[in-house]
């Protein structure tokens, strides 16, 4: 059995992967006022998890390092350090705003020191039981194509595919690319390949407007469900996500859902089988940290 998580992380992301043969993948390390997806994980997933080199997480994925997607990194380093990290290398100075104040980059001045210790190329890959494929622009591609959006388009864009026995789900994560940034991956020809049949849309930038791609659509076809992590009241979400234009459905609590999001339905629950079958559940998940203040 394999287990994709979203959490409700409010205006964040985190999601969690644990694969057929129980390798564990982390995207982003995002957290909600009272709750922390990693005391999540430790306490409820790593139970029949396959350490990889002595590591109950086998590997963390940081889309980009904006804060909303690494707030829980302190957290993270201390108790679910990954056996692999993958990520993006930026001129960290020129990512924060000239007059922020000092205590306003606390996770990412860590984030940029922690890193820096994942310096060795991967020398023995697990056995996933499943396929993740990475896409992205690099930053200084990302830049020239748009500097005022850079960090969003030089996101990394991960798609895990879980094949059974009868059949396959595919899950993409959108992180926060946005329009332009989609444009330019789907020049690329393995991009483009790649996402044809895509199950499961986890949409950028939280289902904002911004990263809404028709041409990414074109390209996958409708998934049976979009992920969003907005309140449907947000001026900001798109409401195509929610339509049967760009989304296949599925029943759910007695209703047809195009669309389901972590803000209203709490953290969403797609476990699919050994023959490839998929069931989808949201639950709100209780708080397991301080309130923030």
């Amino acid at each position: 059995m394999a287990r994709v998580i979203v959490f409700d992380v409010q205006h964040g992301f985190c999601a969690f992967v644990k694969s057929p043969t129980g390798s564990t993948l982390m995207i982003d390390c995002g957290k909600g006022d009272d709750f922390s997806p990693v005391n999540y994980i430790l306490k409820h997933e790593l139970g029949d998890a396959t350490p990889h080199n002595g590591y109950k997480l086998t590997k963390l994925i940081v889309t980009h390092p904006h804060d909303d997607h690494i707030e829980d990194i302190a957290n993270l380093k201390s108790s679910l350090s990954p056996a692999i990290l993958q990520r993006q290398r930026y001129n960290w100075e020129a990512i924060k705003a000239p007059d922020a104040g000092s205590d306003e980059y606390q996770n990412l001045d860590l984030y940029a020191a922690w890193q820096m210790t994942y310096s060795e190329p991967v020398k023995v890959e697990p056995n996933w039981g499943m396929q993740i494929q990475t896409f992205f622009l690099t930053p200084d591609e990302a830049y020239k194509l748009d500097k005022a959006k850079y960090v969003n388009n030089s996101s990394i864009v991960t798609l895990v595919t879980i094949a059974g026995t009868k059949f396959s789900e595919e899950f993409l994560f959108g992180a926060d690319v946005e329009q332009s940034g989609w444009d330019a991956l789907l020049k690329q020809d393995a991009f483009k390949k790649a996402v044809r049949g895509v199950d499961f849309y986890i949409a950028p930038h939280h289902g904002h407007s911004s990263g809404f791609s028709t041409a990414l659509y074109e390209a996958m076809g409708k998934p049976f469900l979009n992920l969003v992590s907005v309140h449907s009241r947000d001026e900001h979400l798109d409401c195509r996500y929610s339509a049967n234009d760009f989304a296949r459905g599925v029943k759910y609590a007695g209703e047809d859902r195009y669309m389901l999001s972590t803000r209203k339905d709490g953290a969403i629950f797609v476990d699919v089988d050994a023959e490839g079958k998929f069931w989808v559940h949201a639950e709100s998940l209780r708080a397991n940290r301080a309130k923030t203040a």
